[in-house]
């Protein structure tokens, strides 16, 4: 063979049009990867959960509600809250059942707070009757303003 006097020495450390392809290749396939593992990764991330400390007064329909209905479920940040009448009595705690989080249900007739995803049953104080629920709901402190409104904040443990 002819030796053409062309030399391959420095073309090793030179980056050429093929591996700089590459490494856009990789870098978009990259990018696309992440474009779908984040959204997953923000669905299956829990909520924070993030409570306001400052007292909720129920709107007049909502006291409409819990005159009719004998209970509503409000919210206060992100926490739902049971609001309720029992003997009388004004009475409020958390809406989220502490067996899966789905959220209670008022029977006036039975005068008990029931979760409907596992037949969960907690006591107008929110202690757990029966059911898999492994803990008692959390208490709020609902009052019934001299108008006629009624506000709600978290108990003071």
């Amino acid at each position: 063979m002819v030796d053409q006097g062309v030399s391959n020495e420095g073309a090793a450390d030179a980056p050429t049009r093929r591996s700089f392809l590459n490494w856009m290749i990789g870098l978009g396939a990259l990018t696309w990867l992440g474009s779908l593992v984040y959204p997953v990764l923000r669905y299956l991330k829990p909520l924070s959960a993030e409570v306001s400390s400052a007292p909720v007064k129920l709107t007049h329909d909502e006291v409409l509600k819990v005159e009719q209905n004998h209970f509503v479920i409000v919210r206060s940040g992100d926490a739902r809250v049971i609001v309720f009448e029992s003997g009388g009595a004004l009475r409020a705690l958390d809406a989220k059942c502490t067996h899966e989080g789905c959220t209670v249900q008022f029977v006036a007739g039975e005068t008990l707070l029931w979760c409907a995803c596992h037949n969960g049953r907690f006591d107008v104080e929110g202690r757990v009757l029966s059911g898999p629920p492994p803990r008692p709901l959390g208490k709020w402190v609902a009052a019934r303003e001299d108008d006629g409104s009624i506000t709600v904040s978290r108990a003071k443990a």
